[in-house]
């Protein structure tokens, strides 16, 4: 079987929601066990210019919807554009997030290569082919949401590691 855009586009998208989500439950424990405030560790940042922990969640939750709701010419669930207070609002965003990427078929995204995607951002139309949106623009985003919201748990104690990072493998 060849590798297709689906393989590229979904599967890295459902490990790393499914991984997240799992930190997200770790941090959850750890605020716990810390007697630390879930809304002030969900306000944390690595640096005062960055988006805070919450925000880098919910660009998480938004690229892995959009990567492949744009590719298939699916809209992806509507959540709140607000960052979340509590782990439970973040684990259900991340939790949606992760069923509408699950629930995207090959036949609809497969073929999509030369497709042009098209979207505003920042006040700006942006448009690419399904290919160069997919490698240019969407996963490096995704990842760099994702580990950024990993980053911060790590940097402010939360016992995270690679693993817990890299989420659910299929491993053979």
């Amino acid at each position: 079987m060849a590798y297709t855009l689906y393989d590229a586009a979904v599967t890295p998208c459902v490990q790393q929601l499914g991984g997240l989500v799992g930190i997200i439950d770790k941090a959850a424990a750890h605020c716990v066990a810390n007697k630390v405030e879930e809304a002030a560790l969900l306000q944390d940042r690595l640096y005062p210019d960055m988006f805070c922990l919450a925000r880098q969640i919910r660009q998480s939750a938004d690229f892995g919807m959009n990567t492949g709701g744009r590719l298939a010419g699916v809209t992806p669930p509507a959540l709140p554009v607000v960052d979340d207070t509590s782990f439970a609002d973040a684990r259900h965003r991340v939790e949606t997030a992760l069923s509408f990427v699950k629930s995207l078929t090959r036949d609809q995204i497969n073929g999509a290569e030369d497709k042009i995607i098209a979207w505003s951002a920042g006040g700006n139309e942006r448009k690419l082919k399904g290919n160069d949106y997919l490698q240019q623009f969407a996963l490096p985003n995704f990842y760099f949401f994702v580990t950024t919201a990993y980053d911060i748990l790590r940097h402010r104690g939360v016992a995270v590691g690679k693993r817990d990072f890299l989420g659910p493998v299929n491993w053979l």
